[in-house]
């Protein structure tokens, strides 16, 4: 009985020590996954913060350029004599050298729409603006108007000759635009068919040469997508990817003054004063096609405006109005009446809806150009 006895004491204490290693060998697993978990989490809180710190940095840095920009264009030397009576103007009207430019001759007087692009100027507070005037009555109408005005005349490109008033002015502003860049001032060139809502130069960037408006209508058109290939026949490589993005709007853009623009409205003035194409698309051909062969582009550096604050009229009346109110972004800076053919009818609407507030403004237009669309 006393070896059972003994026996069962001596399994008693090895039970007991077992017990005490395990609950050492928990109490030091858990320590050590505190420890662990400690570490992970300040590893993971200082990638964060480095996050953070270079986002915040990062817009730091792009607000100080915008700064430094604005700082730049308001300390502008005029101690040398005006090579033109154009830069005497510009001298005047834009000190901080950046212009509102819009190009227009008597056709846009019809109707008033001349009257309602201008009246943008004056509700946004844009003093710098500027109408080039291709005829004496649009110059007698805006001295009249107390807007500023610079007649230039002009004849349009045989080239352009039977394309229509609209697109021959049009493809004649890049020469006129040189004008300006090569005296060394930045250009905010708009289309009349344009409602502007808010000073659009406390809204630039000016990180790069252009700063263009899209005729995209959502993100993916707007910014660009990276999209699918498929060949079939070349079995294992059969598939591609390739970039895509709606074209740049050559009806409202910012252009900086530097030899890389000059040379960009050299060229573009220089092809359609021989080539009867659309202006348009040969923004964007000497923009956006890489250098190859003998071919070297512009190498203009290009920031695509904010689809939400210089919008076009697609996405204003196809889905921007139709959201809850509560979805909707805030009042657009400008916003381009490109897609419709009723331009002047929604430009004034576009002023009831977002100046007046008017929130029935908008809705007798169809999102396109056909009832019920």
């Amino acid at each position: 009985m006393a070896n059972d006895d003994s026996t069962g004491k001596r399994k008693f204490v090895e039970v007991k020590a077992r017990s005490k290693l395990l609950i050492a060998l928990f109490v030091l697993g858990l320590c050590g996954g505190i420890v662990l978990a400690e570490q992970l989490y300040v590893k993971r809180f200082r990638s964060q913060q480095r996050v953070t710190q270079s986002s915040t940095a990062a817009a730091s840095s792009l607000k100080h350029d915008r700064a430094k920009a604005e700082t730049d264009q308001e300390s502008s030397d005029f101690s040398t004599p005006a090579q033109n009576d154009l830069e005497v103007l510009l001298r005047k009207i834009a000190p901080k050298k950046e212009i509102l430019l819009a190009v227009a001759n008597k056709n846009i007087l019809w109707g008033g729409m001349l009257e309602t692009f201008t009246d943008g100027f004056k509700y946004s507070g844009v003093k710098n603006h500027l109408i080039l005037a291709l005829d004496e009555e649009t110059k007698k109408w805006c001295d009249e108007h107390s807007i500023n005005t610079y007649f230039l005349s002009l004849e349009v490109h045989k080239a352009q000759a039977g394309t229509g008033d609209n697109h021959a002015v049009s493809a004649m502003k890049f020469g006129i635009i040189k004008r300006f860049v090569d005296l060394g001032w930045a250009v905010l060139l708009s289309d009349v068919d344009i409602a502007i809502l808010q000073n659009p130069f406390e809204h630039l960037y000016r990180d790069s040469d252009v700063e263009g408006m899209t005729d995209g209508f959502d993100e993916r058109t707007a910014y660009g997508s990276i999209e699918g290939f498929e060949d079939p026949s070349m079995g294992w490589a059969r598939y591609a990817q390739y970039y895509k993005h709606f074209n740049l709007n050559s009806g409202l853009f910012y252009v900086k003054a530097n030899e890389r623009t000059l040379d960009l409205m050299h060229r573009l003035d220089t092809r359609l004063s021989q080539q009867k194409y659309w202006d348009q698309t040969a923004w964007n051909e000497e923009i956006f096609f890489l250098s190859h062969g003998s071919h070297k582009s512009p190498q203009v550096t290009v920031r695509v405006m904010d689809i939400d604050q210089f919008m076009n009229s697609k996405r204003l009346f196809k889905d921007i109005r139709k959201r809850p109110k509560a979805q909707r972004p805030p009042k657009p800076i400008m916003v381009h009446v490109n897609y419709h053919p009723d331009k002047h009818e929604r430009m004034r609407a576009v002023f009831k809806y977002y100046k007046d507030g008017d929130e029935h403004a908008l809705d007798s237009f169809p999102g396109g150009s056909e009832p019920g669309s």
